[in-house]
């Protein structure tokens, strides 16, 4: 019997690494990974010990912000987006839902950095027939990228045609809403997407039957814009390294597991804090009369409140000494944290030089910039498969922010740019490419239409002004 629940090895080894980072980006969940104290002893007062040591730990979530501060870094600079007047909507809706590319290219680098793991779909309505250039306009027949998070794409195959390995399983697992029966309410069902690739690409949708039983409930073949059938499957993994179908290590994993460390030394600080923090009074040199009495009435602690003792007797306020151990710990894996990336935790209090702080970043972002490119590929990938499946043939491209460190164009280095342009040494397009990489000409123009708007403007481009 088929089974499509089936996940495969290296999805299973590499869940519960995503499960980690995944908990302590978000901030959640993470007290499951607190110790038990005396964990053989199961008495309620032991449950409620256990309780309080947990509510009391602080979490200090450096591996969620040291994400938001990375992709941050990426998107400081806007993209550059070639795509033909067909595609154009992708800039506001690129998976029907009004996500656009590039909110959905951020979710996207936060995942690879999380998990090093994500994919791109292609979808495309099941139409029989090419959509007419009226339906497509009019936002009625699209084709879509559909993101999928690392736990969705459960198990896959390749196989070997001719000199390439292409994709011939994908196995996807999906959530749809159904409208309960009263007409208000939504429940979940699960069903499994499956993309083959025998002679041709097609579609199965997996659900459970009446007995239970995972089998087809529909299945069809996708075609491009001229209505033949596909080739190969229009999905693509992405990963910290490379894109190909290995997982690769999560590139914040390390700094996760440094998190959730620290994490258990606040818990053991806050708890320790607590119960020995507190000044303890102590009186001595009483007899078993006023010993009783006191126990009977009670005392009260304070300038205003005089403590009457008897001859000989002594009253004092203990306090533990300082034990520093805990928080030592936690200071040392803070600067661990620091070193692996955690920018965001450093004060920043030293002044570097301006090599020093390259080299700073440069080994800091080296994953990062693998990373951007990665998904700067696969998206141009994508693009070009609804490109096809538009029938909008054209060279298309989506290319992320990979210069991390601030640079500024100088006058001096505007001046050398212009003579140089002026005396015929540098081409227009290399001049545009320069004003567009210091933010000086949109990045999203292209060079027909920068000249365009320099030859229809009333002035012109007075590079000869000063």
């Amino acid at each position: 019997m088929a089974d499509v629940t089936f996940q495969h090895p290296e999805y299973v080894k590499a869940a519960k690494k995503w499960q980690v980072v995944e908990d302590v980006c978000a901030g959640e969940n993470v007290q499951k990974y607190l110790r038990t104290l005396n964990p053989s002893d199961t008495s309620k007062q032991n449950k409620e010990r256990n309780e309080q040591y947990k509510k009391g730990a602080v979490f200090y979530n450096a591996t969620g912000r040291t994400r938001q501060g990375l992709v941050g870094a990426v998107f400081k600079k806007w993209p550059v987006l070639n795509v033909p007047t067909a595609l154009s909507y992708v800039k506001e809706d690129i998976d029907g839902s009004c996500v656009s590319i590039y909110q959905q290219s951020q979710s996207v680098l936060a995942a690879i950095m999380s998990k090093s793991r994500h994919a791109l779909y292609v979808d495309y309505p099941n139409v029989k027939a090419p959509a007419s250039k009226a339906q497509q306009e009019a936002g009625l027949i699209r084709a879509n990228i559909v993101s999928l998070n690392a736990e969705n794409v459960i198990n896959w195959r390749t196989q070997k045609v001719g000199s390439s390995h292409l994709l011939s399983l994908v196995v996807i697992k999906e959530s749809i809403q159904q409208t309960t029966d009263d007409g208000f309410g939504l429940e979940s069902i699960e069903q499994y997407r499956v993309l083959r690739l025998d002679s041709f690409y097609h579609v199965e949708i997996w659900q459970k039957n009446a007995d239970g039983v995972w089998s087809i409930d529909s299945e069809y073949q996708p075609l491009n814009g001229k209505g033949q059938p596909w080739r190969f499957i229009p999905f693509t993994f992405i990963g910290a390294e490379n894109n190909d179908t290995t997982i690769d290590q999560p590139p914040l994993l390390d700094l996760a597991r440094l998190n959730l460390a620290h994490y258990q030394n606040s818990a053991d600080y806050e708890d320790s804090a607590f119960f020995v923090g507190q000044a303890q009074p102590a009186i001595s040199g009483l007899t078993e009369e006023w010993r009783d009495w006191l126990q009977q009435n009670g005392i009260y602690i304070g300038s205003r409140s005089p403590i009457l003792l008897p001859t000989g007797g002594q009253f004092d306020i203990k306090q533990a000494q300082p034990n520093t151990m805990v928080k030592e710990a936690m200071d040392q894996k803070e600067q661990q944290m620091i070193a692996l990336g955690a920018r965001l935790l450093d004060k920043g209090s030293a002044v570097k030089t301006a090599t020093e702080a390259q080299a700073e970043n440069e080994a800091e972002h080296s994953v990062l910039s693998l990373a951007a490119s990665n998904v700067s590929e696969a998206y141009t990938l994508a693009l070009s498969w609804m490109a096809e499946f538009m029938n909008a043939p054209a060279d298309v491209e989506y290319t992320l922010n990979q210069e991390f460190t601030r640079s500024e164009l100088t006058p001096q280095m505007l001046t050398a740019l212009i003579q140089a342009w002026q005396s015929g040494r540098l081409p227009d397009s290399d001049l545009w490419a320069q004003l567009k990489k210091y933010g000086v000409i949109d990045p999203e123009k292209d060079d027909e239409s920068i000249k365009e708007e320099l030859e229809t403007a009333d002035t012109g481009l007075a590079l000869d002004d000063e």
